[in-house]
């Protein structure tokens, strides 16, 4: 107890509150991670010493994993790859003007689960530890199952079309070096294939790029035109401290789940949000609120992706082994400052380890204030323009895309991955099921294939993956998803079909053999595969076979939503759209701060030459200069972030 009197020492306070205010400064820019946010500090801790390091560290990654929330809310644009789930609920209810309120619900309920896991870190990192070490590759591949199946149960859309977007995420991940074997595949000659897609750049690609290009659309739609910017309804924090606290459940599910899966090596944020999302909707009397702006499910994401937090840090620093890719770079932190992560860590060196605990305890209390106090200033966001909102969501894209690897190439893969997901929107599909199946696929891989040699070592690999109480507990879960998925699916569609008895259907024919062709197109492909050696091909086969059943199911469903090709696209703003593309992908030649003057030029200025928008060319080039060069001061000057230069 000696040390918690050194977290209030004046310099301690200032690198807390320091590493809190850069964290959420990073989880807010789309693209910008929290482990990207924790490995640039690392360089900036050389200087300090031991214990400053660590807390500054730990500041931006509690700092970073809430930030990424706010444009959640505000823009529908996951800041983090653990703020998916926020978005289910968080965007909706900015958009009935209630974003104040969201940030609210999600400042309290991120400070709860973030005290539930730094507690645990504190008083029972020993035991927690030794039940992580429980999980082999059996029940890493049933948790990241369990993930994809929860799909089907917390998107929009059907089932299947769900399912199938957690395949096509899965397909996504086969691309590059395979992480067991170390051969490539899938790569087609193209040697930018051969590291795979990067999850920063195709998380941007699902939700950042799309969502551009949606507000570029309703430019040219008068109705939607006419609900931008967002406003905002006054909200109270005391009421929203009782909103919170009146879902205790969703907050323990929250909390337990998070620091649970953040102690499974590997497993992260982005599998607790999810997974709490699922659990409290499956639970919930009424599921048909969610997705629609229900307090529980944001209640529910928050709390689990701060819980991950405390949870990823007990393996870390109790056995050396990281529980998600941030904490992995923590012990790169930990490791330049000569600590060794371990039981000896806490007599060896316990005056550092156990002042960062009690100050991780103390970020979260900070984390209350600070983030109550900057929502003032973070809804003011949604009062910017759609015309003006859209190239600065570009431009930070770019920024995130390309600096995680410094690779243009991660630049056009998000832009290729953001044009296929604007068009697949249109056609009812989501993105939360692509980008779990994109971030779980890799791990259900690697679990399968190490379990089947772990298994046929042990005597038999099915009686490795299906014995054990952990195992059985977790097909059990996976099997009530997919059934209460389905049965939901089946109980939405017969309500429908009832609805619409006399409606009749749409262009039927062509809807059903599309969805056969595919199914026939997946089954060749599954033969094709045979080629390959046995550990390249067994996933992609099972994800192929899968693809092709769940493709059949979808012809069977009525299609009265059917995208006429005339929709797809506004004809008025083609232009437009193919101009953008057409600078986005010649960032390698323009440079960035070129291509944003262009972007920050050419959009709003589409708009008022058409009269959609009533804005004086010498206030857009005024915006334009300054936005620029807040940029480069930020990124060229200060953090000096490399960025596409001219060609």
């Amino acid at each position: 107890m000696a040390f918690i009197g050194e977290i209030f020492e004046l310099h301690h306070l200032v690198f807390l509150a320091a590493g809190l205010l850069t964290g959420i400064i990073v989880g807010a820019l789309p693209g910008l991670t929290p482990t990207m946010g924790v490995a640039l500090t690392i360089p900036f801790t050389f200087t300090l010493g031991p214990t400053e390091g660590l807390i500054l560290l730990g500041g931006i990654y509690c700092g970073s994993v809430f930030g990424g929330s706010i444009p959640a809310i505000l823009f529908n644009v996951p800041g983090a790859p653990a703020s998916v789930a926020t978005t289910f609920d968080g965007y909706p209810m900015a958009q009935k003007g209630q974003g104040r309120k969201a940030l609210e619900l999600t400042t309290i309920s991120s400070v709860i689960g973030g005290l539930f896991g730094m507690i645990l870190l504190v008083f029972f990192a020993p035991i927690f530890a030794d039940i992580s070490l429980q999980f082999g590759p059996a029940q890493t591949f049933w948790v990241a199952v369990f993930g994809i199946t929860a799909i089907a149960a917390i998107s929009d859309g059907t089932v299947t079309k769900n399912l199938i977007g957690g395949c096509i995420g899965i397909g996504l991940a086969f691309v590059g070096i395979h992480t067991v074997t170390g051969v490539s595949r899938f790569t087609f000659g193209i040697d930018s294939f051969v590291g795979g897609f990067h999850i920063v750049a195709v998380l941007i690609g699902l939700f950042a790029f799309p969502q551009a290009f949606r507000l570029i659309e309703n430019l040219s739609l008068p109705d939607k035109r006419a609900i931008s910017p967002l406003q905002m309804k006054g909200s109270t924090i005391r009421q929203s401290f009782k909103d919170v606290l009146l879902r205790p459940k969703s907050v323990l599910i929250g909390s337990g789940l998070g620091s649970f899966i953040g102690m499974i090596p590997g497993a992260g944020g982005n599998i607790a949000s999810i997974l709490a999302y699922n659990e409290v909707k499956r639970f919930s009397k009424n599921k048909s609120r969610f997705g629609k702006g229900e307090k529980k499910g944001i209640i529910a994401s928050e709390s689990a992706n701060n819980a991950m937090v405390g949870g990823s840090l007990i393996p870390l620093l109790t056995l050396g082994i990281p529980g998600s890719p941030t904490a992995a770079i923590f012990l790169g932190g930990l490791l330049i400052h000569g600590i060794w992560p371990g039981r000896n860590l806490f007599v060896e060196h316990a005056d550092v380890a156990y002042t960062f605990l009690f100050s991780m305890v103390a970020a979260q209390v900070l984390l209350l204030f600070l983030g109550l106090a900057l929502i003032k200033y973070m809804t003011s966001l949604s009062l910017i323009p759609a015309f003006l909102m859209a190239p600065v969501i570009l431009s930070f894209s770019i920024i995130g895309s390309y600096t995680t690897q410094n690779s243009v190439f991660d630049v056009y893969t998000a832009v290729v991955i953001g044009c296929m997901m604007f068009f697949l929107h249109k056609f009812q599909f989501s993105a939360a099921p692509i980008a779990l199946g994109f971030i779980l696929g890799s791990i259900a891989e690697e679990g399968l294939l190490t379990g089947i040699q772990v298994g046929n070592a042990e005597g038999g690999a099915w009686h490795y993956f299906f014995s054990g109480p952990w195992n059985l507990a977790l097909v059990l879960l996976i099997t009530g998803t997919i059934v209460a998925a389905f049965y939901q699916g089946i109980s939405n569609y017969r309500k429908k079909k009832r609805s619409d008895g006399k409606a009749g259907t749409v262009r039927q024919l062509p809807h059903r053999i599309t969805w056969i062709s595919a199914a026939v197109i997946c089954l060749l492909m599954v033969g094709l595969l045979n080629n390959l050696q046995f550990e390249l091909r067994l996933m992609p086969q099972i994800t192929l076979i899968i693809l092709s059943f769940l493709a059949l199911l979808e012809s069977l469903q009525k299609n009265k939503t059917m995208v006429i090709g005339a929709t797809i696209l506004p004809k008025k703003i083609l232009p437009l759209m193919l101009l953008i593309l057409f600078i986005l992908f010649s960032v390698q030649i323009i440079g960035f701060y070129l291509q944003v003057l262009l972007l920050m030029l050419l959009i709003p200025g589409f708009a008022i030459k058409k009269g959609w928008q009533t804005f004086s060319y010498k206030q857009l080039l005024a915006i334009t200069v300054f936005f620029t060069g807040v940029l480069y001061l930020i990124f060229s000057l200060i953090f000096q972030v490399p960025l596409p230069a001219l060609g």
